[in-house]
């Protein structure tokens, strides 16, 4: 992958262009593109690139990429797997290089916004005009590449991180205390919104279409997930088995197009030895898998797993020993290539990992998107069952009520609590996050400033979504939900940053187009009967992934953030807390942050999930020069 950034004025006359800021915000994505910088500028804009080589490793791919007559020029971050089928179908000749970038670039100026749904892959880009001075923001149907921008009247920034466009106008650094709310629940602020007030990201398969002269500007979808799965197909099981094991074939040989060595991170678990078994029949080297090891997970049978897997296919197998001593460390990296205080803890362990791959490839294939495509995790079989288990919750009420306080108490509260929700998708909310309303997150905030956080509903973007799938089972819904927004708003960009980090490209043949665009078309009957989880998955792997391995109870990486914040974590959390709140008082309630801890530490309650965020919000608070708006923390 690399990084893209760039900064279009409404006129020349308004340009004020900065060669120390722009340097500076190329030099930021320096990780994301090690490989080549480039630059491009006229008299009104001016364009960037770091480039992460994959596909033609000589200086004819390099960025920004102009079309000979010089009118449309890009800047892109991505792959699009299927390049050499368009170049050939619109008969594109004459490319100065190899790159899929320059057919793109060619795509784009013959035909405008109508080539993005022919785009399969992943990707985000901006092309400018410079005839009609016009600039296009596109990002991948799925969000698998971010893209942020930043109005500021007179001009439109973006970038592949909000680092970037911070150094291109650190003015920029205010809190988006609208999106406090949900960012307490689920760990990042959703549907395009960052938690920098000026600043959003383009939405999956959207595309924003600037008109530089008076900056008026529209997003609008090329690709909607709700339309795609609107038709339903009537595939019987049998050819839905063959069906899926065809396409995720088909995804995996396409994935592997690239002019440097691709591995596999290999975890054990259905969705890696898919990629692994599939991608063995395809790669014309020796295939080489990654797996890891951590201090703090004892997971024996998934490293054996691994291994036997590893075997069975003759790859060239590497155990990375993560030690995870160094977690403080860790964490401020982790905030730092964020730019936000990202609150899902697996970014520790995939950071770690990808840092140890790298110096041995650029490429590697994970299995993200298996889990929300074919319905890998609990709540799908709770939606199965959802009306009954929510009598069931609402009558066990006096019964949990009884029972002695413990953390096992409180973890079945809050499983009942979300089931007593007042309405399904409120339901479903609660059960993707392990906050819970009744006790109030909110509470972390300062009393006048917690009142301005709590005017969002933290639930509001997963009751849009809820609404618009309607029509689907429950099954269904929850899945096409996990696919709009629990992935590219947490899954995927932990992914991006973690990995990116360490300059290593992760691509997922889960979210490959034509696979997704016929799995979200199948009833859940077919794809999860009786609520059993992947089911059509494991069916159409039956003979190609081992059944140890199909058979093996679902098994995620834990974290210990609980140990870590009563442990080796300690004095950074309260060492941070305390800077955070010399330096922007009025915003965190710091006693009952103190109490939460001590619950946690003596184990009567356990409060981990948001004393973590609390953790990453004061890294941020503190190093990110954010400000808050003083007027706004007055009731």
């Amino acid at each position: 992958m690399c990084g893209i950034l760039g900064i279009a004025y409404a006129s020349p006359a308004v340009a004020r262009f900065d060669d120390s800021r722009q340097a500076a915000a190329l030099s930021s994505l320096a990780h994301r593109g090690p490989d080549a910088c480039g630059e491009w500028r006229d008299e009104a804009a001016w364009l960037g690139h770091r480039r992460l080589s994959i596909l033609d490793l000589s200086e004819a791919g390099n960025q920004p990429m102009s079309m000979r007559d010089g009118r449309y020029v890009l800047t892109y971050n991505g792959e699009v797997y299927n390049y050499l089928e368009l170049m050939r179908e619109f008969g594109i000749n004459g490319l100065r290089s190899h790159a899929d970038s320059e057919v793109v670039l060619h795509l784009f100026a013959r035909m405008g916004t109508g080539c993005l749904r022919r785009l399969n892959g992943q990707f985000a880009f901006a092309v400018y005009d410079r005839l009609s001075r016009k600039l296009w923001l596109v990002r991948d149907r799925m969000g698998i590449k971010p893209l942020y921008y930043r109005f500021d009247g007179r001009s439109v920034a973006f970038a592949s991180e909000i680092k970037a466009l911070l150094a291109l106008a650190p003015e920029s650094a205010e809190c988006n205390v609208d999106a406090l709310h949900e960012w307490l629940y689920f760990g990042n602020a959703l549907g395009g919104s960052t938690l920098y007030r000026d600043i959003r990201q383009v939405l999956p398969g959207h595309c924003v279409e600037v008109q530089l002269p008076d900056l008026a500007h529209e997003s609008r979808a090329y690709w909607c997930l709700a339309e795609q799965a609107r038709e339903p197909i009537e595939d019987g099981r049998a050819r839905a088995v063959a069906t899926t094991r065809e396409l995720l074939e088909r995804a995996v040989a396409r994935q592997l197009v690239s002019d440097v060595p691709v591995g596999v991170f290999l975890s054990g678990g259905v969705d890696s030895s898919a990629i692994t078994a599939f991608a063995s029949r395809h790669y014309s080297r020796p295939l080489t898998t990654y797996s890891a090891s951590f201090d703090f997970d004892r997971d024996e049978q998934g490293r054996a797993l691994a291994r036997s897997i590893a075997t069975r296919y003759a790859t060239e197998h590497h155990e990375i020993v993560v030690n995870g001593a160094d977690v403080a460390g860790i964490v401020e990296s982790l905030v730092a290539s964020h730019d936000m205080p990202f609150a899902d803890a697996a970014n520790i362990p995939l950071q770690l990992m990808a840092a140890g791959a790298a110096p041995h490839t650029k490429v590697v294939l994970q299995g993200d998107g298996g889990d929300e495509l074919f319905g890998g995790y609990r709540r799908y079989a709770t939606l199965t069952h959802l009306r009954m288990l929510r009598l069931l919750a609402h009558a066990a009420r006096p019964l949990v009520a009884a029972m002695p306080v413990s953390v096992t108490t409180g973890r079945i509260d809050r499983y009942r609590k979300a089931l007593t929700e007042p309405d399904a998708a409120s339901a479903v909310a609660a059960l993707l996050t392990a906050e819970n309303r009744s006790t109030a997150p909110t509470s972390v905030f300062a009393p006048q400033f917690r009142l301005l956080v709590e005017k969002r509903d933290p639930f509001a973007n997963h009751r849009k979504y809820w609404t618009r799938f309607g029509g689907h089972d429950a099954r269904n819904r929850m899945s096409l939900l996990d696919l709009a927004v629990t992935l590219p708003d947490t899954f995927l960009e932990k992914v991006d940053r973690s990995t990116m980090s360490s300059g290593l490209e992760v691509r997922v043949p889960f979210l490959d187009h034509d696979l997704v665009d016929y799995v979200v078309r199948l009833p859940g009957s077919v794809k999860m009967p009786f609520g059993r989880r992947k089911f059509l998955l494991k069916a159409a792997l039956r003979g190609i992934v081992p059944d140890d391995v199909l058979d093996a109870p679902k098994k995620g990486l834990t974290v210990p953030i609980r140990q870590w914040l009563v442990g080796p974590l300690e004095p950074l959390f309260s060492d941070h807390l305390l800077q955070f709140d010399r330096d922007h008082p009025g915003i965190l309630d710091v006693p009952r942050i103190r109490v939460l801890h001590d619950l946690t530490r003596l184990g009567r309650q356990n409060h981990s999930t948001l004393l973590w965020k609390v953790l990453n919000f004061s890294i941020w608070g503190i190093r990110s020069g954010i400000r808050f708006n003083a007027r706004e923390t007055i009731a």
